[in-house]
């Protein structure tokens, strides 16, 4: 099935074809024990830092492309604790390496994110706003933002139009949460697609997506 437009970000692999079947496996999320500690370092490093969840899944799309193809899953969550630590101004720049080394760190510590912890746990926000669509409503997917910032919005919607089929209530908006501009809530809508709108050869099927009242112009 072939995508009609080239990815923008590292996340944005939907409908993007020559990547192979997806592997399914049932064992669970750690497959090794490091794994775990992965996961457990990488919670205390968001907490320490200041990285909200928005900020955190935006700074693993920072990491280099090459670098990014060559890490497993596990291994980019430990790459993005170290780079949460030094922006957060928790550790030097070049303190894990002078540890593995058996150094001393002689970097600075000095926070250089915007990104801000949350003040409450969850993503359920209301906004000032009332919803600006309605179910049965036909809207367009505004073009993906191609700046670097973070953003939720698939690129193989963009610019193609669907149906309100319903509104999911008010979110924490990622685009700005990520950034340090706070929550900003948004109104999210189920948007309803005939899939060969995305994709020519998809067939009769139909795709909903979860979609940010700012990703969306009337029709």
């Amino acid at each position: 099935m072939e995508h009609r437009q080239r990815a923008s970000g590292v996340h944005d692999l939907g409908g993007t074809s020559g990547f192979g079947p997806v592997p399914i496996d049932d064992r669970g999320p750690f497959h090794e024990s490091w794994q775990g500690r992965a996961f457990a370092v990488t919670q205390f490093a968001q907490a320490v830092s200041g990285f909200n969840t928005d900020a955190f899944r935006h700074g693993i799309e920072r990491e280099d492309p090459d670098r990014y193809l060559e890490l497993d899953y596990w291994a980019k969550w430990v790459r993005n604790a170290e780079r949460m630590l030094i922006e957060g101004g928790v550790i030097a720049t070049d303190a894990v390496d002078a540890a593995l080394g058996g150094r001393v760190p002689v970097g600075q510590t000095e926070r250089t994110t915007d990104a801000v912890p949350p003040a409450q746990r969850g993503s359920e926000a209301s906004p000032e706003h009332p919803p600006r669509f309605g179910v049965g409503e036909w809207v367009r997917v505004l073009p993906k933002r191609t700046d670097g910032r973070h953003t939720r919005l698939p690129a193989y919607a963009e610019q193609r139009i669907g149906e309100v089929v319903a509104c999911r209530g008010g979110w924490i908006f990622p685009d700005r949460h990520a950034h340090g501009e706070g929550p900003d809530p948004q109104w999210v809508y189920a948007v309803d697609f005939a899939a060969a709108d995305l994709w020519p050869d998809a067939g009769t099927h139909r795709v909903r997506i979860d979609l940010f009242e700012p990703y969306l112009e009337r029709t």
